[in-house]
């Protein structure tokens, strides 16, 4: 399983897109090296966790293929992690040689809702017929794919008052990640229902993606979001029930400003507790 960051930002980016504080002058100052876009992780060049406003300068940018995509998997319906005005423009005279029947949109209730009304002014017919929405709820697998390659357990996040947010447990092969963004603190019945879940499979977690908003700076127990300190109690309340093996990594990403995640500040992060600070375009392998 190939994974490949496309967008490490909060939903504000960093620089953040109006922000004139210290930081942001600052980054900008810096230059493009310290840049994080909005969220985005594509998986194996085929599967994208959230689709947002900055995916198509992430094509541009990192060369990936947004004619490939055949699988977008949302965690909720916030802006930042799920820009649905962009989908009227797969197909007509917009879009030529799409490569598959369907792509497939994988999300809750609301998700929805926010397609149905972000494109109901211009989404021709025929470019509808060349997606698919797949309602996911909490806890419920959902294997997909060809040949059902990829199994989604769809997870309760803590994060909004709205909409049942959702943090993904994916599956392909021998391979499990857990992609935890966005979300604070998990709620006590997620990590049990996690546990059941890869107890009654016989299964660790291999990779796991912390949201961490909040870099250094704590978030406490009913945030939306974490930082490393939350981080770290997740990991180890992972430890603790068996989720995770030895050669288990984690992976940071979703900086604020606020945090100000500039480079000295991740490698910090790095060596104080042991996990990969995501960045722009960085590529791991499962």
């Amino acid at each position: 399983m190939k994974l490949q960051f496309l967008g490490t930002g909060a939903a504000e980016g960093v620089p953040a897109v109006f922000c004139g504080c210290a930081t942001c002058k600052e980054v900008r100052k810096r230059g493009e090296k310290e840049f994080h876009s909005r969220s985005q992780l594509l998986i194996d060049d085929e599967l994208s966790i959230d689709f947002p406003p900055d995916a198509y300068y992430h094509s541009l940018k990192f060369g990936a293929d947004l004619n490939a995509l055949k699988y977008i998997l949302v965690t909720h319906s916030h802006m930042d992690h799920f820009y649905a005005h962009d989908f009227i423009l797969r197909g007509y005279k917009y879009a030529y040689g799409l490569p598959f029947s369907k792509l497939q949109i994988f999300g809750n209730a609301e998700v929805k809702k926010v397609f149905e009304e972000c494109t109901r002014r211009e989404l021709r017919a025929d470019v509808l017929d060349g997606l698919e929405f797949i309602e996911l709820r909490p806890f419920a697998p959902c294997s997909f794919g060809a040949h059902s390659e990829y199994t989604v357990f769809p997870v309760k996040a803590q994060h909004s008052k709205t909409e049942t947010a959702l943090v993904f447990l994916l599956e392909k092969g021998d391979k499990t990640y857990l992609h935890l963004t966005d979300t604070g603190l998990l709620p006590t019945e997620s990590v049990d229902e996690l546990e059941k879940y890869l107890l009654a499979k016989n299964k660790k977690i291999d990779f796991i993606t912390f949201d961490c908003t909040f870099l250094f700076k704590e978030a406490g127990q009913i945030s939306r979001h974490m930082g490393l300190h939350e981080n770290k109690i997740l990991q180890t309340e992972f430890f603790r029930r068996g989720l995770l093996n030895e050669n288990t990594r984690f992976a940071i990403t979703h900086y604020s400003h606020n945090a100000s995640p500039f480079l000295e500040n991740l490698r910090k992060a790095e060596l104080e507790y042991g996990v990969i600070a995501a960045y722009d375009g960085l590529t791991v392998k499962l």
